[in-house]
């Protein structure tokens, strides 16, 4: 269904713990919040494509909403049925992938598409992705995308010092340059082959694929910079006011590309055909 690289990269690398280390508790409390946002107090039917191991489908779960979690990796698919079944069952899991969901059209109110706007290099192929997702969403659904900004390597290569490394400074300039990202040979735990994009060029495919566009926001913004992010993460009032940092920049789109993930929003106008 999608790239073997990609694949085997996921069954290498634990998909389940990623975001309990690291960056990832800021990725997963930002995601939360922004897709917070766009849930109704009445029961939403979500498609989670992308969705991993299921913890944003747990989550929404656990708000009462019906959600179905798709992926296209069969070890991801195995995990969240375990943890559907700690949540009583609350949410269904299919293998599918993006270009081909296995939903019916105009049948949920939300898609959330999580990994395959950089998993995919294609622009092709991420315009058949968007417009499967316009295809089963219910008129006036919404559709969240997240993707990954252009300079996010660039940025964190800076932070580390790793941007003297010779592959790492050609894997960097390809991304700026074109929004392809190839890992260096011999260097495992980077994501295999994707495409990071400029924010311009996200909206544009959005567009391009039937959608209204309705908002566009960083996900970690600058917050993970703070020289010392770990120790000021665990302390309460500095996570506070992180997360302020970013809520006050979120839609600046000159800071932007300071930000390692981004979501686009959009809508699927009432009356809209297929």
């Amino acid at each position: 269904m999608i790239e073997p690289a990609i694949t085997a990269f996921y069954t290498r690398h634990s998909e389940d713990s990623r975001l309990q280390i690291g960056l990832g508790p800021l990725e997963f409390e930002r995601n939360k919040l922004l897709i917070g946002r766009y849930l109704q107090t009445n029961v939403l039917t979500v498609a989670d494509v992308g969705g991993g191991t299921g913890h944003y489908a747990a989550w929404l779960c656990g708000l009462g909403h019906r959600v179905t979690l798709i992926d296209p990796v069969p070890q991801h698919i195995e995990q969240a049925k375990r943890k559907a079944k700690r949540n009583g069952n609350g949410f269904a899991c299919l293998l599918g992938e993006a270009r081909r969901l296995p939903l019916e059209n105009a049948s949920v109110d939300i898609v959330i598409l999580h990994g395959p706007l950089y998993h995919l290099q294609e622009r092709s192929d991420r315009l058949l992705a968007l417009k499967e997702a316009r295809r089963v969403l219910k008129p006036g659904g919404v559709m969240l995308g997240f993707a990954i900004t252009h300079a996010a390597s660039a940025v964190a290569a800076l932070h580390s010092s790793m941007i003297h490394q010779p592959q790492i400074f050609s894997m960097c300039r390809s991304e700026l340059l074109t929004g392809q990202h190839e890992p260096p040979d011999g260097m495992p735990g980077i994501l295999p082959h994707a495409y990071f994009h400029r924010p311009r060029m996200l909206v544009d495919e959005v567009d391009e694929a039937g959608f209204t566009v309705t908002g566009l926001y960083a996900v970690e913004g600058l917050a993970w910079m703070d020289g010392q992010f770990f120790q000021s993460w665990a302390d309460p009032t500095k996570r506070t006011r992180l997360l302020e940092l970013v809520g006050l920049t979120e839609s600046d789109r000159e800071l932007l590309c300071f930000s390692p993930h981004m979501m686009v929003s959009a809508s699927v106008n009432l009356g809209s055909s297929v």
